[in-house]
């Protein structure tokens, strides 16, 4: 991408708006703010770990297992890097497994890729056994 048509997108507070977006339980405006052909990346260690395309697909595969099998499902970014077109966040996931009872606490990294200034590409990296074993 050419640097003069590159837009003054902070992508560090363009990231850190989706995740107090998706705290105040606005999935939807998450959502919106994502290209809409996203290619969204889970581990295959868990059960629906995959590559989905688009913001439906990411609403129907990730955010909706959030409600449907935790309760309190968390995702508490600690730390967020930016640069430029990329953007690194590292944290945890917490919540209560709904059908087993149990809960679980698991560091992740987000690995964020922008175009334009909007996200285009999203993959997680966390450790999948913590995750299950709470299943």
């Amino acid at each position: 991408m050419n640097t003069a048509a590159r837009p003054n997108t902070d992508t560090g507070a363009v990231v850190r708006g989706l995740y107090d977006r998706l705290a105040q339980g606005d999935v939807e405006g998450l959502l919106t703010r994502l290209y809409e052909d996203i290619q969204w990346v889970v581990p295959p260690g868990l059960h629906y770990g995959g590559t989905y395309r688009g913001r439906e697909a990411v609403l129907n595969n990730v955010f909706a297992r959030f409600v449907t099998e935790w309760e309190g499902f968390a995702v508490e970014p600690a730390e967020v890097i930016a640069a430029e077109e990329t953007v690194v966040a590292l944290g945890h996931y917490s919540g209560t497994n709904l059908s087993t009872g149990k809960a679980m606490r698991t560091r992740f990294a987000h690995v964020w890729r922008f175009e334009h200034g909007v996200p285009v590409h999203f993959e997680t990296v966390l450790d999948t056994h913590t995750m299950v074993r709470a299943m």
